[in-house]
C-alpha cells in the first residue's frame, strides 16, 4: 500500500510541476542574433524572421517584376510574402557600434564561407562573395550590388 501511495504522490507532484516546466521552456526561446557580412548588417529574431540593413542603397529585383528599385533594408518576416523592403527610420537590424562579424557568430562553414543557422533561418556567404538568407520558405540573394528575391 505504501508503494502505491508513493507512486500516486509522485504522479500528482509531476502533474503539478508540468505547467511550470512548460512555461520555463517557452521562455527559453532563442533570442535575436546580430551579425554583419560585407555591407549587410543583419539580425535573425527568435521567431526566424531575418532583417538586414545595407551600408548604401541596393537594387532589388523580383522575378515577377520587369524593373528593379533601390532599397536600404530587406526582411523575411512572413511565409506568404517574398523577402521585401521595409522603410523603417534608422537601421533597426544594426546594433549601436555595429554588429559582430559573421565569422564570430557562425554556426558552421560551408563550401564558400561561414554560415549561421538560428531559429530556422540560415544566412551564408556564397560563391564569389554572394550573400544569401533563407527563412520561412523565402530567400534573398545579393551579388554585385543587387538583390534578387
Amino acid at each position: 500500500m505504501k508503494r502505491i501511495v508513493g507512486r500516486v504522490v509522485g504522479v500528482v507532484a509531476a502533474a503539478a510541476m508540468a505547467p511550470i516546466l512548460v512555461t520555463a521552456a517557452a521562455q527559453a526561446a532563442p533570442g535575436t542574433v546580430y551579425f554583419h557580412a560585407g555591407g549587410f548588417h543583419c539580425a535573425i529574431a527568435g521567431d526566424g524572421s531575418v532583417g538586414c540593413d545595407f551600408g548604401s542603397p541596393m537594387s532589388l529585383q523580383y522575378s515577377f517584376l520587369p524593373f528593379s528599385f533601390p532599397v536600404n533594408e530587406i526582411v523575411i518576416d512572413q511565409p506568404w510574402l517574398p523577402a521585401h523592403p521595409t522603410f523603417d527610420a534608422g537601421t533597426p537590424y544594426t546594433l549601436p557600434g555595429g554588429n559582430p562579424g559573421l565569422d564570430s557568430v557562425a554556426t558552421g562553414a560551408g563550401q564558400w564561407g561561414p554560415y549561421i543557422e538560428h531559429a530556422g533561418a540560415r544566412c551564408e556567404v556564397g560563391f564569389h562573395g554572394s550573400f544569401t538568407c533563407r527563412s520561412k520558405g523565402r530567400a534573398f540573394t545579393s551579388f554585385g550590388g543587387s538583390i534578387t528575391a
